[in-house]
């Protein structure tokens, strides 16, 4: 499955947005950002220059059948809900596996969602790494 999503806000407005968003969610809590109780979400952000083809398995720890398994084509600054704007349910720990076409892989190991800490953010970036990042507060 490829989606193709549209060009978004440069490197800059994206870094900004974030931290407003993230500014702005500790101070007035996140009951107005998610449309069901116990459920969270994840994003992937493309931070590079050119698009990039990022494959992205959901699986709960607890079975080998994956909720989610996409192939994305995501566009320079720009962001896809994998999860097609649906929420994962917080009652299971979830194994977030990261694959760039042509790059780096990485899994990460999501042992406590939290709609506290959500949604878990996946950036992809001009270094070799993934980064996983969960927000505070």
């Amino acid at each position: 499955m490829r989606d193709r999503s549209t060009v978004g806000p440069g490197r800059r407005r994206f870094l900004t947005a974030v931290a407003a968003v993230a500014g702005t969610t500790s101070i007035a809590g996140c009951s107005a950002l998610w449309d069901q109780t116990g459920a969270t979400a994840v994003v992937v952000y493309n931070l590079r220059t050119e698009p990039v083809v990022v494959s992205v398995t959901i699986t709960p720890t607890d079975t080998e059948e994956p909720h989610r398994a996409r192939e994305l084509e995501i566009a320079p600054g720009a962001k896809v809900d994998p999860v097609n704007r649906s929420k994962l349910p917080t009652n299971s720990s979830y194994s977030i596996a990261v694959e760039v076409d042509g790059g780096p892989s990485e899994t990460f190991e999501w042992d406590d969602p939290d709609v506290e800490l959500a949604p878990l953010y996946v950036l992809v970036d001009e270094t070799q790494d993934i980064k996983f990042l969960l927000q505070a507060g």
